[in-house]
């Protein structure tokens, strides 16, 4: 995990060297007004599931599961996330948090988010937004580690000073590598059995974000 977030905290190492005076867009790091940080609540939709399942069963023999379309299960995404201001329009973040997606699958994920406001982040205006990163299984699974991506944009109302209320709407696919549930009895099939467990999952989010 912390090889991939070396090129963010190189950047930012950058930037602490970088002296005021050359006016780059990180050289005013030392300033509280170029950092945020939020809470972000919102409904999740999962609309579709491909999955690839490779395991053996109780009594030995092979079974392979292949599979996709259609999977309409609603789900909820609570993240906090802190960032920092790279200029007027650009806002670098990290995030963490909790949220699931298809059946009895929760996940914390550890995000890094990029924000573009073609106005600036202290108007009301529409915005665009990107992030991807890690996500850990609630409970512990093989091949706990999911991989997340998503993208969308949405409006910002500007409240006050520092504070302001984001609407969001993206689209996001979550690389999953599930528990596979025993098709023989209870409880799922056991680590030990499984060959491949490979789930890929797209899911519409809808959300509300108060950021300071």
């Amino acid at each position: 995990m912390r090889r991939k977030f070396l090129p963010f905290l190189l950047l930012l190492a950058a930037a602490w060297a970088l002296p005021a005076r050359a006016g780059g867009p990180l050289a005013g790091l030392l300033d509280p007004d170029r950092y945020t940080f939020g809470v972000e609540w919102g409904y999740t939709q999962t609309f579709f599931l491909a999955r690839s399942y490779n395991f053996f069963s109780e009594e030995g023999y092979r079974i392979f599961e292949d599979d996709k379309g259609f999977l309409f299960t609603p789900n909820a995404t609570l993240l906090a996330h802190f960032g920092f201001h790279l200029n007027e329009r650009v806002t670098l973040s990290l995030a963490t948090g909790y949220f699931g997606v298809g059946e009895n699958n929760r996940l914390l994920p550890a995000l890094v988010r990029l924000n573009f406001y073609p106005a600036t982040h202290s108007e009301d205006g529409w915005f665009a937004f990107a992030q991807g990163g890690p996500a850990w299984h609630e409970r512990e699974v093989f091949g706990a580690q999911a991989w997340l991506c998503s993208g969308g944009g949405g409006y910002r109302l500007h409240l006050a000073y520092r504070c302001n209320l984001d609407l969001l709407i993206g689209v996001k696919y979550l690389h999953d590598h599930p528990s596979i549930p025993n098709p023989e009895g209870p409880g799922n099939v056991p680590e030990y059995n499984i060959r491949r467990n490979d789930a890929g999952y797209c899911a519409l989010d809808v959300s509300v974000a108060v950021s300071f």
